[in-house]
């Protein structure tokens, strides 16, 4: 359902704008917020309201899925904008904010419970309110982080057949590999999940780290600050985007969905909550296009987590890169509006040449 539209002109990176028509989707049912994007000729050209039954003007429908504690701003800031990168390039970019988060929070203040509700109904609400609105067949799911876990595991159970591809970004397939810290969090929290001492589900201050990291970004820039991990490379990130992307991007969550990704991002407990499904088998017998995309300066996704996706995916049309980036900077990066953007967009093309 659509609730506003606009014409908006806005950043795609700081000087270089563009003209699009921006409208606030909810889904119906468990109401999930995304914010469309479509480059304002493509739109009238469609007709900006109206569904009329006519083949869509767009190159293809695309859902930007963001990462744990995160929202939809990780796609979309003032002063750089993936999603509107796509939405030049012309696309139906759909960003949503996941159960919880964002514009999704303020239309229903139920949180997740378990990472299954966005696997299993959070992604396919959205995937077929974009199939509908866009007039496209299937839609093609790009995912950072857990976006991209939760990719995975959607386009291949709930959403088999509707999905024309994916193109993932940092996203841990074996959490924790390449990194002993994360590797040794991750087991003391599974040890702490199986005592039972948290099955309150409490809430997790993310929102407070992102303010602290915001009021002290100035310290944690620093090449030579001492800390185990860091979400991106302090050469990598403008001020400006660093200072909007602290501001903005994070976002409230809770312990389930952290003990649920520890547990996901291995290999050998890739599975629904209730032990029904193996996500990792389905989705490595899935046969659409796949691009996976690491940074060798990721230290909370680091290469040796990601690549196994790309390793044990089943698809004969499948793509690995590793680029010079940390965690964050894999979408926000300066250098990534020349190697990634770029390295997505054409791999976008080639599936819509393909489609």
């Amino acid at each position: 359902m659509i609730l506003r539209t606009e014409i908006v002109e806005q950043s795609i990176d700081f000087a270089q704008r563009a003209t699009f028509v921006k409208q606030v989707v909810m889904t119906p049912g468990q109401p999930i917020g995304m914010v469309r994007k479509r480059r304002r000729d493509l739109a009238e050209a469609e007709g900006i309201k109206s569904l009329k039954g006519d083949a869509p003007k767009t190159r293809g429908a695309v859902l930007l899925v963001h990462g744990f504690a995160q929202n939809r701003y990780t796609w979309h800031l003032p002063s750089r904008s993936f999603a509107c990168y796509l939405a030049d390039r012309g696309w139906d970019v759909f960003n949503v904010d996941l159960r919880g988060a964002g514009r999704s929070q303020r239309f229903d203040a139920k949180r997740p419970e378990v990472l299954d509700e966005y696997i299993l109904e959070d992604i396919p609400a959205c995937v077929h309110e974009v199939q509908r609105l866009s007039g496209h067949e299937k839609v093609i799911l790009i995912g950072h982080s857990m976006g991209g876990l939760v990719s995975y595991c959607s386009a291949a159970t709930a959403l088999k057949g509707h999905v024309q591809a994916i193109a993932t970004l940092g996203s841990p397939y074996r959490f924790g590999a390449g990194r002993m810290f994360l590797k040794g969090l991750a087991w003391v929290l599974e040890t702490t999940r199986l005592t039972g001492a948290f099955d309150r589900n409490l809430d997790l201050p993310t929102r407070f780290l992102g303010r602290h990291l915001h009021r002290r970004r100035a310290l944690w820039n620093l090449p030579f600050f001492p800390s185990p991990i860091r979400g991106w490379r302090t050469d990598n990130v403008n001020d400006q985007v660093l200072d909007e992307y602290l501001a903005r991007a994070f976002d409230r969550t809770n312990l389930q969905i952290a003990f649920d990704i520890l547990a996901g991002g291995d290999r050998v407990a890739l599975h629904s909550r209730d032990g029904t499904m193996d996500y990792g088998r389905v989705f490595e017998a899935l046969r659409v296009p796949l691009l996976v995309i690491a940074g060798d300066r990721d230290d909370l996704a680091p290469p040796e987590s990601v690549k196994p996706a790309y390793d044990m995916s089943r698809s004969p049309d499948k793509v690995y890169r590793v680029f010079p980036v940390g965690h964050m900077d894999l979408v926000v990066g300066d250098d990534a509006t020349t190697t990634i953007w770029p390295t997505v967009g054409d791999f976008l093309d080639r599936s819509a040449a393909r489609a």
